[in-house]
């Protein structure tokens, strides 16, 4: 429909246009190496839907060693209250159109946090636009500073807009992926922090549209017959916005394009409006279904 149309339309125009991301100031707390930074455990909040989101989060996790422990938001979020307590608190997640995925965004305003160094990470494919800026207002509300803020360059995911992304470029975005968590896992050992301009009006019209068509965008998955009915799209979905009926998933307006239905199948069996079902799908090719299960 014209809604759709209209919220692709913005969405493509924004990336395109490369909006700034401002950092006012960065400071380190003393110059700490990964042997000397200071004691304390520090726990990984993240979401994703093709992994790559998940990848960093495992990297930094790793970095981090027996002082860092990672949750996935989507089933933390399930949990009736969510208390969480620790030296440090860093939150991952993608950009979508702009923003944070709304399941994010609740999952904050939901869980209290105890933390002296509290940091947000997107990863994103074109730009991230206001997504650390909403992380930041989130947290806000809560009467807690967010201390940084750090952004991940990854490969552009959202085929059903961008379409499949080639060889070369997963080769080249991974590697830039690469380098941005390890220094990110630095900054976090190193407790840095910087700050972020907030204000982001492109950013929030973007979103707006987006977020105003994702129940008209649910409509638009569609199932081939190559469809056996395995319920995989059913355990992944982050947001519990798939449901079987007769033994086929159906699509509800609770979706945030998270892709991991359309990418995760084994049989390409759901596409997304003029998606085809040869067209190629993409995760992160070092991570595995199981680790998205898990």
């Amino acid at each position: 429909g014209g809604l759709l149309r209209g919220a692709a339309f913005f969405v493509g125009g924004a990336l395109a246009s490369g909006a700034p991301f401002w950092y006012i100031h960065r400071e380190a707390r003393g110059p700490q190496g990964l042997g000397e930074a200071r004691n304390g455990m520090t726990k990984i909040y993240c979401f994703s839907g093709t992994g790559n989101t998940l990848w960093s989060a495992t990297k930094i996790a790793q970095t981090l060693g027996s002082g860092g422990e990672l949750f996935n938001i989507a089933c933390e979020a399930r949990k009736p209250s969510v208390l969480i307590e620790a030296e440090r608190v860093v939150f991952l997640f993608p950009s979508y159109a702009y923003q944070m995925p709304q399941l994010v965004r609740r999952f904050i305003d939901k869980a209290e946090i105890r933390a002296a160094w509290t940091g947000a990470v997107v990863t994103y494919g074109s730009d991230q636009g206001g997504a650390l800026a909403e992380a930041s207002r989130a947290l806000r509300r809560k009467s807690i500073r967010l201390s940084f803020a750090g952004r991940i360059p990854s490969v552009e995911n959202f085929i059903p807009l961008f379409g499949s992304p080639s060889a070369k470029k997963i080769e080249e975005r991974i590697a830039e992926q690469k380098n941005a968590t390890e220094r990110i896992a630095q900054s976090i050992l190193n407790e840095e922090t910087n700050s972020i301009w907030t204000f982001r009006p492109l950013s929030a019209l973007v979103s707006f549209l987006f977020r105003s068509a994702k129940g008209r965008m649910a409509q638009a998955y569609k199932l081939g017959a190559e469809c056996n009915g395995c319920a995989l799209c059913v355990r992944l979905c982050p947001a519990r916005a798939i449901r079987l009926e007769d033994g086929k998933p159906v699509f509800s307006a609770g979706c945030e394009q998270c892709q991991a239905c359309l990418t995760w199948c084994p049989r390409r069996a759901i596409s997304f409006a003029r998606l085809k079902a040869a067209t190629p799908r993409y995760h992160h090719p070092e991570i595995e279904l199981s680790q998205m299960l898990g």
